[in-house]
């Protein structure tokens, strides 16, 4: 990386809503998500562009070209007595392994604590991501099932 990855509001960053979408629909929901298209993810993304309320998303960028995502959601699709959730948290394959999961989840949890959240939730379709969810201070509260694949379901203190 040459630059320093920048954590923006997608509302800062509306430009990348195509980049974002087609990333979303390629790593995540076209695997995962039945019925889902990059014309969904797109409209998803656009009710996402808030700067006081959720459902927000923070981009990563950099050197202007946007690398990765995360939602702050008041559900994920499961549970709905459990808020707010991490969702869609996504990084371009060639910019994993450089933290910029962790910078974007630390972006979420700062905003969940700014609205007076004091514990997030997540759910992982691929069953190797909670090792990894584990290691930045996650654990495990159970199993769920959403469009008919097992989750892991996770939580965390902020």
């Amino acid at each position: 990386m040459s630059g320093k990855v920048e954590i923006k509001l997608l509302t800062e960053c509306q430009a990348h809503i195509p980049v974002l979408a087609n990333l979303w629909f390629e790593e995540i929901s076209k695997i995962w998500v039945p019925n889902s298209s990059v014309e969904r993810a797109t409209q998803n993304l656009i009710r996402h562009s808030n700067t006081n309320k959720i459902p927000m998303t923070f981009v990563a960028s950099l050197d202007g070209k946007a690398i990765g995502m995360a939602s702050l959601r008041e559900n994920d699709g499961i549970r709905p007595d459990l808020t707010p959730w991490l969702g869609s948290l996504v990084v371009d394959p060639a910019y994993r392994k450089r933290k910029v999961g962790e910078t974007l989840i630390n972006a979420i949890k700062k905003q969940a604590k700014q609205f007076f959240f004091n514990k997030i939730y997540l759910l992982a379709f691929d069953p190797t991501i909670p090792d990894w969810y584990s290691k930045l201070g996650w654990g495990k509260i159970g199993m769920d099932q959403l469009f008919d694949h097992p989750v892991t379901v996770m939580s965390t203190d902020i």
